[in-house]
């Protein structure tokens, strides 16, 4: 019996062969983007939680400014010492520096993740000493190397006493590790220790994380650190201090770090949830209406004795059959797609395996939803048949245009979704980020013939300028963040602000075209500074020319400079002559150039010093290369969009078209009797063309504002937004008629210029 079923279902969907196709596609894609969605969701879900108490482990955090909408994930170094001693909650604390950092040795360079650290941070998360000792944490000439970074450097864990170059900085390796799994906040390769004068108040770099005792109120404790007072000497110290589960830093003070954001990924499951869905209702939509069609097999099987649970598994039959193929054509894309995924994702093996799991569970609600779909129907026809039952059509009219209303619904909802997420990316790429980026660039070399390099990029036909020893605003070297308690105006209520602080000359300011709003942008003294926008608005002051901030004087306002993600506000900044000689010892060359000439310059770059010092670090990196890395959520969510749209409106057309197809089946010898009373084909078209194009309002008309309000929402995210045009509206309803013109337009000239007198005489 098992095998007379089976064998049904294949010849059933044999029979239909598009629309099975459709539906087989459709499926596999929904499921293959759900798996990779759910999956990833997991793993951003998961980060840190390795660690011994986890569940108790937190990260400080701050929010500045009047608004309190600015978010800063760094403070001072001797702030988790200060939170140990002043909360018994607190079991312990650790305050640590993190970057990136160029190793140098033999001639090869590479980028490897570095902590600074000290005592608490070992003690904190179970470090291990392998082999040497922690005289690193007491010197500032001696570095630590996980094994896994010690690898990577020289190919053997047997380093120690071996001699690297860290910056521009000798190092000696004193002691091999413990590392931890990539799947972490503060993944490291290296561990250095903390230097002694980085250690006080003044330097906000420092991440603090601290672990609560067990039985401890989050939520209490929470209250009571952001109202607490630190004293300094003479001085208090108050901040909006408040905490974050160490394994939810990820997607929330640490989201810009990311390569695609983690709500990214939710929209991307829902949309893969979207597919599957709509797959499904074209499946339901046409079972439906063959179950219809065969009204009569269904009642001559029940008179020859078949059972109600025998038909229902003949049509179960059909499904579970389309679902397995659905399946393993799914599978195939997943492992198609497996190493593209974990690129973009990082996220390490076992894909496979969760995607399986992920299948298994669409299988058994498909299979849930199809079994009261049919019952209810297979039931319903057969009572229709059994009964003499002569409205079974309307049903089946108003079942069909149900499910082409649901399906065009999806379809207009993803495109306008997808129209102004491609918008919205247009406007970032385009959008005005304070300064000149297009034509500037940053060379970084750790080579002695550094000078040689830039007499030779000076002689280039399309370099305008070059500027030695300056901070770069993308690659973002330039800044250091302050704490700011006294300012003209200040309220006794008005909290510290947090300023990033750039040391440079006039000269800085009109390499990148600061565009200056007040003032003169002069820097005639060592005590005159430029502020940002935000800056002002921090300190309250509507007019800030000639405002003091401490010793310093406002002569001048610049435009917000964007050096973070587009979602990320601009921070409270100021620019001034350095006061210290040591303040200007950036290490960075500046290029103007014409941006035409991108590659040439760095094909230059890279030839020179092969030429030069064969091996040695040297990197040029354009402003718009490093701006459009920001953008690789927007870009990334742009590319599954525009895929997954594809499909979305492929399955809903041809489901229109498998409609259409039935329909005009249906209805031959109505078509013929409208053409024996005088209809054209053109009549005849336009009806159907009517009729479609209602429900094709109908799903405008819910799903536009439906998206209008999604994408709001959206762009409520972003420092910049792009304005919902209302072009974006009447281009994707004009498209989708024309589509629907398509699909329909052939099937019914077909019906309409058949012979009558031969479709009534075979009805």
């Amino acid at each position: 019996m098992i095998l007379h079923y089976l064998t049904v279902a294949v010849r059933s969907l044999m029979k239909y062969k598009v629309q099975t196709a459709v539906c087989m596609v459709g499926l596999a894609v929904g499921f293959a983007c759900f798996a990779f969605s759910m999956i990833w969701i997991r793993y951003e879900l998961t980060y840190d939680d390795f660690h011994r108490g986890a569940n108790r482990l937190y990260t400080i955090y701050q929010r500045s400014g009047n608004d309190l909408s600015r978010i800063s994930s760094t403070d001072a170094y001797p702030l988790a010492a200060a939170v140990r001693e002043a909360f018994p909650e607190v079991e312990d604390a650790a305050a640590f520096l993190r970057w990136a950092s160029d190793v140098k040795w033999e001639g090869q360079t590479c980028q490897m993740s570095q902590l600074q650290i000290d005592s608490s941070f070992v003690r904190m998360f179970d470090v291990r000493l392998l082999q040497g000792s922690w005289d690193f944490l007491h010197s500032s000439e001696g570095i630590a190397l996980t094994e896994e970074g010690a690898r990577r450097i020289f190919g053997t864990t047997d380093v120690l006493g071996r001699e690297v170059e860290v910056g521009s900085n000798k190092m000696k390796v004193v002691a091999v590790v413990s590392g931890w799994s990539r799947h972490s906040n503060f993944f490291y390769e290296m561990l250095t220790g903390v230097s002694g004068k980085d250690a006080g108040w003044s330097n906000l770099s420092y991440t603090s994380c601290i672990r609560l005792r067990e039985g401890m109120d989050a939520h209490s404790f929470a209250r009571k650190l952001e109202t607490h007072e630190f004293r300094q000497g003479e001085e208090t110290i108050r901040k909006h201090w408040q905490i974050e589960p160490i394994t939810r830093c990820r997607y929330t003070i640490y989201q810009d770090t990311g390569s695609v954001s983690l709500r990214y990924v939710r929209l991307f499951s829902v949309v893969g949830g979207f597919i599957i869905l709509l797959a499904l209702v074209n499946y339901f939509s046409i079972l439906v209406t063959r179950i219809r069609i065969r009204a009569r097999e269904l009642a001559l099987r029940t008179v020859c004795g078949s059972s109600r649970t025998g038909l229902l598994s003949l049509f179960m039959s059909e499904l579970v059959v389309l679902l397995l193929a659905s399946g393993l054509l799914g599978m195939t894309l997943t492992e198609l797609s497996a190493s593209a995924f974990r690129e973009l994702s990082h996220v390490e093996a076992g894909v496979m395996f969760r995607a399986f799991l992920y299948y298994l569970f669409v299988l058994a609600v498909s299979l849930l939803l199809t079994f009261c779909v049919v019952w209810h129907y297979s039931r319903k026809s057969l009572a229709d048949v059994m009964n003499g039952c002569r409205h079974a059509g309307h049903v089946r009219v108003n079942f069909q245009q149900v499910s082409v209303w649901l399906q065009l619904f999806m379809s207009v909802l993803i495109l306008f979704c997808l129209s102004v997420l491609m918008k919205q990316l247009y406007h970032l790429s385009h959008v005005d980020i304070g300064f000149e980026r297009d034509g500037r660039a940053t060379l970084i070399v750790h080579a002695p013939e550094r000078k040689k390099l830039i007499d030779d990029i000076r002689r280039l036909p399309y370099v305008q300028e070059v500027q030695e020893n300056m901070y770069s605003l993308l690659p973002r070297t330039c800044s250091v963040s302050i704490g700011v308690n006294e300012w003209e105006g200040k309220q006794p209520d008005d909290r510290p602000v947090t300023l990033q602080v750039i040391t440079q000359e006039e000269d800085f300011i009109r390499f990148y075209g600061i565009r200056i709003l007040q003032g003169s942008g002069k820097l005639d003294t060592p005590k005159d500074i430029i502020i940002n926008e935000t800056a002002a608005k921090a300190f309250g002051w509507a007019h800030p020319l000639g405002k003091k901030m401490g010793m310093f004087t406002v002569t001048g306002v610049m435009k917000d400079l964007h050096l973070s993600a587009p979602t990320v506000p601009a921070q409270p900044m100021r620019i001034g002559r350095p006061l210290y000689s040591y303040e200007l010892d950036g290490n960075n060359i500046l290029i103007r150039f014409d941006e035409a000439h991108s590659k040439e310059l760095k094909q230059f770059c890279e030839q020179k010093m092969n030429e030069y010092a064969p091996g040695a670090f040297c990197r040029l990196q354009t402003v718009n290369e490093v701006y459009d890395r920001y953008l690789v959520s927007e870009r990334a969510l742009m590319y599954l969009l525009s895929f997954i749209t594809v499909v979305c409106v492929v399955i809903s057309l041809f489901g229109v078209y498998s409609h259409v197809t039935l329909d005009c089946a249906r209805r031959q010898k109505e078509i013929a009797i409208r053409k024996v009373n005088g209809a054209t084909a053109g009549n005849i078209i336009r009806f159907f063309l009517y009729q479609y194009g209602v429900l094709l309002v109908l799903a405008c008309l819910v799903a536009f504002p439906i998206g209008t309000l999604v994408m709001s929402r959206w762009l409520e995210h972003y420092v910049e937004r792009t304005s919902l045009s209302w072009w974006l509206y009447a281009v994707i309803g004009i498209l989708l008629y024309i589509f629907i013109l398509i699909c329909i337009g052939w099937r019914v000239w077909q019906a309409a210029n058949k012979n009558p007198a031969e479709v009534v005489k075979r009805e």
